[in-house]
């Protein structure tokens, strides 16, 4: 895989406290060093961020990082790039901002801003949930996955494939839609493509969602006693689903995308997955909330 893992998420935001309050009470995440009212960095392990939120005019993803594993490896990707004939940029200063070695700037085919880098920085503090959490799924799988609006979907079902070199774990008719389940590592998927336009009535904040997992069953129900009496607003009830077999609910955030808490999700072996035709969407529950009037 060219792409080691999805590294973080950049999130332009009107309401920062809000998400401190959201991200380390509901989440469980801790604040970084880099907490005031201009950025917030959000932890999940001993890397210097996993989600960094950004004062801004808006609510939404404003770029998704992803994690080389070294500098021959990013020296490789851009190779691949110049290969495919795929433009990208090197900003002033936002490696050091954003605390990592290299970056560079891609704009994938559905016009999401793509951030590859390698060299994090380690934090030096342990990380330590303030709401208790008793850890995130995170080391060699990253943050989680995300989930984009990919129309159009066969341009960006071949640059996440064919230039990137993303794994295919499953598929699926998603009622009409087509949905693809990437993986980069060990996790069942980093990225999912659905065939829809970020016009959509789910797609909030420019994003289907983010998942981030948690360690233990437990961890989720915690979670999920959390959020209900701090009156979040959730998007979809507790459920299975039938891919990945992930043990969630969802939230929405403070940027409107939903966030899937989650735990117990299967594994699989990049070198000798075959890809499957899933069943869709659930084998239990995740009850949409908040379905549009037909």
């Amino acid at each position: 895989m060219k792409v080691h893992s999805l590294g973080y998420l950049v999130v332009s935001s009107t309401d920062i406290p809000a998400w401190r309050t959201f991200g380390t009470e509901i989440l469980g995440l801790m604040a970084g060093v880099r907490d005031d009212e201009s950025e917030l960095w959000l932890r999940a392990d001993e890397r210097c961020h996993r989600i960094v939120v950004e004062a801004g005019d808006t609510d939404e993803v404003s770029a998704i990082g992803w994690e080389l594993r070294n500098d021959v490896a990013f020296e490789n990707l851009l190779a691949d790039l110049d290969e495919a004939d795929v433009a990208y940029e090197r900003v002033d200063e936002l490696a050091a901002r954003r605390g990592v070695e290299d970056l560079v700037r891609v704009v994938d085919p559905a016009g999401y801003v793509l951030e590859f880098y390698w060299g994090m920085q380690v934090a030096q503090s342990d990380f330590a949930s303030p709401a208790g959490v008793s850890g995130f799924k995170t080391g060699d799988q990253g943050l989680g996955h995300v989930v984009l609006a990919a129309a159009p979907f066969e341009d960006s079902n071949r640059f996440y494939r064919r230039t990137l070199g993303f794994g295919l774990t499953d598929f699926a008719d998603m009622g009409g839609t087509p949905g693809h389940f990437l993986h980069t590592n060990a996790r069942h998927h980093s990225l999912a493509l659905i065939g829809c336009d970020k016009s959509a009535w789910f797609v909030k904040g420019g994003l289907i969602h983010l998942m981030v997992e948690m360690k233990s069953i437990p961890d989720v129900g915690l979670a999920l006693t959390r959020a209900t009496e701090a009156g979040c607003e959730f998007f979809e009830t507790l459920g299975q689903h039938a891919n990945d077999r992930m043990f969630s609910f969802y939230l929405h955030s403070p940027a409107g995308f939903p966030i899937e808490i989650g735990a117990g999700a299967i594994e699989v072996d990049p070198e000798t997955w075959t890809s499957v035709n899933i069943p869709f969407p659930d084998l239990w529950g995740h009850e949409v909330l908040g379905l549009p009037e037909q």
